[in-house]
């Protein structure tokens, strides 16, 4: 049975028994802070499962997207972990429980996949008894394939009842395992059982049974009125089992894939042989998760999601490197993801040039960076030599791992081929710094079920009602107030509150487009609205401050949505699709929307393409934005289901979560896109457009910023207004600043020559009173002599006094500019003795600054001129201390 099949066959199963298919969420969870990706099936049914927001749905089932790191060190070693995987779920929320859970598992198990029943074994909680005793008596599974386990093993969460948080939701688990036959390398086939690392008893199937939430005291259960199920069955697990291969990169949708990698790298790969070659499964995985989470919009980067994305590659390529790869390759495995997974995720196969762009850009990038790790390595072994030591600190082994990728095993074996050695624990206490340090600042939090005064909000009231695409104002009531992090019943005035309504026409920030403000008006007060934002499950916050009087739970209000400024937000949004319309038509059809920012002042739209856009190119969709807005189409919006806009052609953001219906909006003839946000009636309204800058924020992603209607015209008026003082300044029309300028780069660079030509005259003249100072260390003629010239006038003098005295060394210091400069020279009969890189070091390191450079020639530098005499006055010193070493 294929994959596809596999994963066909669960949902229809589902379906027919009353559940409702929910499509699978981005891997960026749009609502919820607690994670940085979706892990599981049961995230986006969070408040289903805390019994608040939508409970119209009590049966669901769908097909979820997952990506997890914690298990990144199990993938390609064991035949059964991934970075990115699929989780089949099933989901009741107050309806079935463990009898109905475990009956429909085994029913699908048996009937529809047709599994051995002799191969199937089964774990339960060890205090379960309801469990096994569905399992022994109803489904008639024998007493020896029921295995009973502890907590960490069949409590969910892990160690729930004795570590989880007060308040958490939480249960015992059963666990469907299948029977793959003996395997070659486990560690005691006598003995061999589900617990066994062996793998040859692979789970495939995980009921968790919501029973309880977490007391204050350790083992402290209270049961929920409302009992759940979330189950997890690894899809890609369930499709080696029906495969009949034992290891899930045999599969349909991992073979190709991996065979693809073979291909480019020309490795000899025996797939039977799991302890051989576990780079090729490793960057197979890789690169497929790569290919999922760009076309969920993360790109590489240096902090959260794009961090952990860009290790994904780092990792894949050093495993490459240790096959032999030599040329970036991961962006070539690209187009067989894309084929393998077309079925169920086209827009893989439909971004693949844009993703493998992205993928060969950043493998080109950690090639440079590989390069200079490399170098940095071998100043640190110089500079360990050089003072004796044998033993690279640490700190060192990590920054050359964590900046430019430098395996520690890698830096290891080179320091080993030395004679040298690494610090492990060092190393080792850098890496856990770091991910302390990492789960600080991504604000992860590690409980699963948000809490606060929201999730109490969602407990006791209804989604709020949007209703400001067709007015600004509306009548509503006030649901709830926040001040602080406490619900309260009333705010006076002066409180920062959020206010939840039950309807509004207040904006909620969503797609790049930020909130609404205005104000909401009570009988007994006010409140300044200065944001609106949304909380997961479509509750809108209005955060403000109280400015009049004082605002009552449940009193009745109106609202205002300041209209000026949503019109010129509702400008910026529709040029930004402008925007989008006349990128694609003069950079290409691959363009496609990376992120916006949409405000009232500005506009920023991000976008996939590979180089700076030129200036011409700038001209041409600024001026095709402008043909559109003189045309005034009409901007249409409505609803209509998904499928129907995608044939439609509608541009969608990937990485975001659609419904079943989605809001189509359409520009004329020539832009149709899916979009919330909040619209003009004609484009004509946007008035003008003007870009104010392009660059690049990430590997293959570029940046446009603009403004609209009143802000480009008072860009414009900026503009003019400097050009009129430009030409006032310059003594000219406005017509001919260019050419003013044109003529007094000249007049300066002339006038530049023959200063220089001066001072060299001058320096060739004085040279000789210099040289008559010059004094003598250690039989070394050497002359030290400060100036006002800069640096590049300070070598010239260097070099004009080393050919005058032939034998010896020059030391020249300057305060020129507010910055203190040096520059050593050393003539040529002297440099197998004294080396100028070093004695110029030496000296700046009196001042506090730093330098270097050949033997015969070096410079330094530094921020405090006032140390020039105290750097100048070592100089002596110095340049004995390295003469006495040779001598």
């Amino acid at each position: 049975m294929k994959t596809s099949d596999v994963r066909t066959a669960y949902l229809e199963f589902f379906q027919e028994r009353g559940h409702k298919l929910v499509p699978s969420d981005s891997l960026v969870p749009q609502d919820d802070p607690t994670v940085l990706f979706t892990p599981a099936g049961m995230n986006q049914f969070k408040d289903q499962f805390l019994g608040r927001g939508d409970l119209s749905v009590r049966r669901a089932v769908s097909c979820q997207k997952c990506f997890r790191a914690d298990d990144i060190d199990e993938v390609g070693r064991t035949p059964c972990h991934h970075s990115f995987f699929e989780m089949l779920g099933n989901f009741s929320f107050g309806d079935y429980f463990k009898k109905g859970a475990i009956e429909l598992a085994w029913e699908f198990i048996i009937d529809r996949l047709e599994l051995d029943r002799d191969k199937l074994y089964v774990s339960v909680y060890e205090d379960d008894d309801e469990s096994y005793d569905c399992w022994k008596n109803e489904i008639g599974m024998p007493a020896d394939r029921i295995y009973r386990l502890d907590e960490h093993e069949n409590f969910w969460p892990a160690d729930a009842p004795t570590k989880s948080p007060p308040g958490m939701l939480c249960g015992p688990c059963t666990e469907i395992f299948y029977d793959m036959g003996p395997q070659p390398h486990c560690p005691d086939p006598a003995h061999c059982d589900i617990t066994c690392e062996c793998k040859r008893y692979v789970e495939i199937w995980n009921l968790v049974l919501q029973q309880y939430q977490k007391g204050e005291q350790p083992g402290e259960l209270h049961p929920l009125d409302m009992q759940n199920i979330d189950t997890g069955m690894g899809l890609e697990r369930t499709a080696a089992v029906m495969q009949g291969v034992f290891s899930n990169y045999q599969t349909d949708v991992f073979a190709p894939i991996v065979n693809e990698v073979v291909r480019l790298l020309a490795v000899d790969y025996d797939p039977d042989k799991l302890d051989k070659h576990q780079g090729v499964r490793r960057i197979a995985d890789h690169v497929r998760a790569v290919a999922f989470l760009i076309g969920d919009g993360v790109l590489p980067a240096n902090d959260g999601r794009g961090y952990v994305e860009r290790r994904l590659i780092r990792r894949a390529m050093l495993d490459g490197l240790d096959l032999g790869a030599r040329e970036p390759f991961l962006y070539a495995v690209v187009p067989v993801v894309g084929r393998v997974m077309n079925d169920v995720y086209p827009e893989i196969e439909q971004r693949r040039e844009n993703i493998a762009r992205i993928i060969r850009a950043e493998e080109e990038r950690f090639q440079s960076t590989l390069a200079n790790g490399s170098r940095l390595l071998d100043e640190l072994v110089a500079d360990l030599q050089s003072k004796g030591l044998s033993t690279l600190p640490g700190v060192e082994a990590f920054r050359l791992y964590d900046t430019y990728g430098l395996p520690f095993e890698v830096t290891e074996q080179i320091l080993d081929d030395r004679g040298m050695s690494t610090d492990r624990d060092g190393f080792d206490r850098e890496m856990d710094r770091q991910r302390a340090q990492a789960r600080s600042a991504s604000g992860i939090e590690s409980e699963v079920f948000d809490s606060g005064p929201v999730s109490k909000v969602k407990e006791q009231a209804e989604p709020t009602e949007f209703l400001g695409y067709e007015t600004h104002t509306a009548e509503a009531v006030v649901l709830a107030l926040i001040v602080g992090n406490e619900l309260v019943d009333t705010a006076e005035a002066g409180d920062e509150v959020t206010a939840v309504l039950d309807r509004t026409p207040f904006y909620g920030e969503a797609g790049g487009q930020i909130g609404d403000t205005g104000s909401i008006q009570t009988e007994s007060g006010s409140v300044d609205v200065l944001d609106t934002q949304r909380a997961s499950g479509g509750y809108f916050l209005h955060v403000g401050k109280v400015t009049d009087g004082r605002i009552v739970a449940g009193d009745r209000a109106t609202c205002t949505v300041d209209i000026a400024r949503r019109r010129a937000i509702a400008r910026a949004h529709t040029g930004t699709h402008l925007l989008q319309h006349a990128l694609r038509k003069v950079l290409g059809a691959h363009v496609e929307q990376a992120g916006s920012h949409v405000a009232p002042d500005r506009l920023r739209f991000d976008f996939s393409h590979f180089e700076a856009a030129k200036p011409d190119e700038l001209e041409r969709i600024e001026e095709i934005v402008n043909d559109c807005i003189l045309e005034g189409a009409d901007v249409a919006v409505e609803e209509m289901p998904l499928e129907a806009a995608k044939s439609a052609g509608a541009l969608a953001f990937f990485g975001e979560k659609y419904g079943e219906t989605v809001r189509v909006v359409r520009i004329g003839e020539y832009s149709i896109e899916l979009c919330g946000g909040t619209h003009l009636e004609s484009v004509a309204q946007v008035g003008l457009l003007r870009i104010t800058s392009e660059s690049s924020i990430a590997s293959g992603t570029r940046r446009i910023e603009a403004v609209t209607g009143r802000e480009a015209l008072a860009l414009g008026r900026r503009r003019e207004a400097m050009l009129s003082r430009a030409a006032e300044k310059l003594g000219t029309d406005e017509g001919r600043v260019l050419d003013r300028i044109q003529n007094l780069f000249e007049e300066n660079r002339a006038l530049r020559d023959d200063i220089k030509k001066l001072k060299q005259r001058g320096a060739g003249e004085s040279a000789d009173d210099i040289i008559a100072d010059a004094a003598e260390v250690c039989g070394v003629k050497l002359i030290i002599h400060e100036s006002e010239l800069r640096p590049d006038e300070l070598r010239e003098l260097c070099d004009v006094l080393k050919r005058k005295l032939k034998s010896g060394v020059v030391v020249l210091g300057s305060g020129e500019g507010g910055k203190l400069s040096l520059v050593c020279g050393v003539t040529d009969d002297l440099t197998d003795r004294l080396n100028a890189g070093k004695l110029v070091k030496d000296i700046a390191a009196a001042a506090g600054g730093g330098g270097g450079g050949r033997p015969d020639m070096a410079q330094a530098g530094g921020k405090d001129p006032s140390k020039l005499g105290d750097a100048l006055g070592t100089a002596p010193d110095v340049i004995a201390a390295y003469l006495e070493k040779t001598n």
